[in-house]
């Protein structure tokens, strides 16, 4: 029953300390909506619709998945396709930061949080556009997929989260497949062996990277956030790149067009729309998509550049994959930090 003096709600809206408890597969969390009809301070639980969840979750694994093929097509050094592939992001998305920074009061426009977040985020995407151009695409794509198990182990130090019983089998589940694929890839693989090494290098860096940006995104708004850490992580990849390659480069047109497709499908679309979901359903639905990135991705390499992995590869990869699920569904849900001013 309504409280004495509440005003009536549309069917099947609840207020926050009333809304009954649902399940969803994939787990979705309600998201809240302010009710202009009555007091401005009350909130209304509206559940996200978990067809819609599904369906931006696809888009987002599709589009983030493009990365990898992208990048083989793009015929400039590693640091010149992560430098443009940001900076080109930072272009994209300015005037909805334009927006959002004249409508925050106008701050600075760097802070120390953001250049170091930045700073990973252009180690990550440099090392790993080498891993995906020196060994092949499934490898590229599997040993990044262990960042989501990293985590919790940067994040000890940086924020002091703990590492729960099922999270320590799941990183021993994805060792267990690491040292399968490494073991044979030493043994009868070494051409690939560089790049694989890099990509699991690269798989820390991108951990770090999340684990940063949660630590100094809590109480900013996200595109304020984003675009100085694009423009921190181009500023990262420029200088790798004049300091090893002698410059900044582009490639001919296909590499021209790769790149651009870089800049808008797995960067500002795909991750764009996962800060996005991020809001309306669980982390662990968003990250989910990493496994599923893999089997997209080993297929493309398999269609378009007759990489066809091992027998001995596919079972590491059933193990690093089971651990990855597992340390993801078994994660627990950090306490929330305070909730910033609607901006």
């Amino acid at each position: 029953m309504p409280r004495p003096g509440a005003a009536a709600l549309p069917p099947g809206c609840y207020l926050l300390d009333s809304a009954p408890r649902r399940s969803y597969f994939p787990p979705v969390y309600p998201h809240t909506l302010m009710n202009s009809r009555t007091d401005a301070s009350r909130n209304i639980s509206v559940p996200y619709p978990r067809s819609r969840a599904i369906a931006v979750w696809t888009v987002i694994t599709l589009l983030t998945s493009s990365a990898a093929v992208l990048i083989r097509f793009c015929g400039a050094p590693a640091s010149s396709v992560g430098f443009w592939r940001v900076m080109g992001a930072a272009i994209v998305l300015g005037p909805a930061w334009r927006a959002a920074w004249r409508a925050a009061g106008q701050p600075a426009l760097f802070a120390r949080g953001t250049v170091v977040t930045g700073i990973f985020l252009g180690l990550h995407f440099a090392s790993w556009t080498w891993a995906v151009q020196h060994t092949t695409l499934a490898n590229a794509a599997l040993f990044i997929a262990l960042q989501p198990l990293m985590a919790p182990f940067v994040a000890r130090p940086l924020i002091g989260e703990r590492l729960n019983r099922w999270e320590l089998v799941a990183c021993g589940l994805a060792a267990v497949g690491m040292f399968v694929i490494l073991g044979r890839q030493f043994a009868l693989e070494r051409q690939h062996l560089p790049g694989t090494l890099m990509a699991l290098g690269s798989a820390l860096l991108c951990a770090t990277y999340f684990v940063l940006s949660r630590k100094h995104r809590a109480r900013e708004h996200a595109i304020l956030f984003t675009v100085p850490v694009y423009l921190a992580a181009a500023a990262t990849q420029a200088i790798a790149a004049v300091a090893l390659d002698g410059g900044i480069f582009v490639g001919d047109e296909r590499s021209a067009l790769a790149i651009f497709g870089l800049v808008l499908l797995p960067t500002v679309g795909g991750h764009t729309l996962a800060i996005w979901l991020l809001r309306h359903v669980k982390s662990q639905m968003v990250v989910l998509s990493v496994p599923m990135q893999f089997v997209l991705v080993t297929l493309w390499g398999v269609a378009l550049f007759r990489e066809v992995p091992s027998r001995t590869f596919f079972l590491g990869a059933a193990f690093v994959l089971a651990g990855v699920a597992l340390g993801v569904l078994k994660s627990e849900t950090p306490a929330a930090a305070p909730t910033p001013s609607p901006r």
